[in-house]
């Protein structure tokens, strides 16, 4: 089934039943852990160094190694 026909068929259930599907989709997409420590970690480096401008090749770079590594 494809994601359109999905949202047709949600668009004909009554309100308690897309709210029952909203709450199961909710429920799927939560934080980890390890996303949140992560999270914590990068304002509490923030806090204390402060921010930093970069240039667009720095930051490109940056991303480049970045894909490189999750793969």
């Amino acid at each position: 089934m494809s994601a359109t026909e999905v949202i047709a068929q949600l668009q004909a259930l009554p309100p308690d039943e897309v709210a029952r599907v909203r709450g199961w989709l909710n429920e799927q997409d939560e934080e980890s852990p390890a996303l949140l420590a992560a999270i914590d970690e990068g304002l509490r480096s923030l806090a204390e160094n402060g921010a930093r401008t970069v240039t667009r090749g720095e930051l490109e770079q940056k991303v480049r190694q970045w894909a490189g590594a999750s793969r």
